[in-house]
């Protein structure tokens, strides 16, 4: 690999990494109980939910980081030069145009009163982790390069990282809390546990499985 084209590559990762998220503000709690046992009050007004475009722009800024890393993996292969910089350019536009789609239609769809928000909360935390994993992949591969002395490891520590706090972002998004959906009614109960189930072949497998009241 020529010394120019390493610079170039990491400040690209770089700048996408510390480029801050749009800040959309939490929903406002609600008045507390007046003293005395006296009625509460009206509840404080709620900010609206994040809109489908706000879900759509964090999708390509978590799509293009997404796509650079997939881009370098591919052009990697057989040793990476500066002639290597098309699967860059493809991975990036790709990745952006996918995770813009990928926003905008999980905030459309995200349109009852149970999933309002979800998918702003889903896309967020895939930014979010693959800049968190972009930056714990660049330092694990900065360690490893000093020893065995190739740069080169700092970008695929990167790209790894980058693609696996992508992947763990969206189980994250996917079961935090959504302070825009409705306070359930009723009593939540959450249970981890084993279960067993009976296979094709008629016999009994046990795995982890989570039992749930709502």
């Amino acid at each position: 690999m020529r010394p120019t084209f390493l610079p170039i590559v990491l400040g690209v990762i770089a700048a996408t990494a510390i480029s801050p998220a749009p800040a959309v503000a939490a929903p406002a709690p609600a008045a507390p109980a007046a003293p005395g046992g006296a009625p509460p009050g009206a509840p404080a007004p709620f900010s609206p939910p994040p809109s489908a475009f706000d879900s759509g722009i964090d999708g390509f800024g978590m799509g293009i980081a997404a796509g650079l890393a997939g881009g370098y993996l591919v052009a990697r292969e057989g040793g990476l030069h500066t002639s290597d910089w098309r699967p860059l350019v493809a991975g990036a536009g790709i990745g952006a145009l996918a995770g813009g789609a990928l926003g905008l239609t999980l905030g459309l769809v995200s349109t009852d009163p149970a999933s309002q928000g979800r998918s702003y909360l889903i896309v967020r935390e895939m930014g979010r982790g693959g800049q968190f994993g972009l930056l714990t992949g660049g330092i694990i591969g900065g360690l490893v390069a000093l020893g065995n002395d190739k740069p080169e490891t700092i970008l695929f520590g990167a790209a790894i990282g980058t693609l696996s706090g992508t992947a763990l972002g969206l189980v994250l998004g996917s079961l935090e809390h959504n302070p825009w959906a409705p306070a359930r009614v009723g009593p939540v109960a959450l249970q981890a546990g084993v279960l067993s189930c009976q296979t094709v072949r008629g016999g009994v497998s046990f795995g982890p499985g989570v039992l749930g009241r709502f």
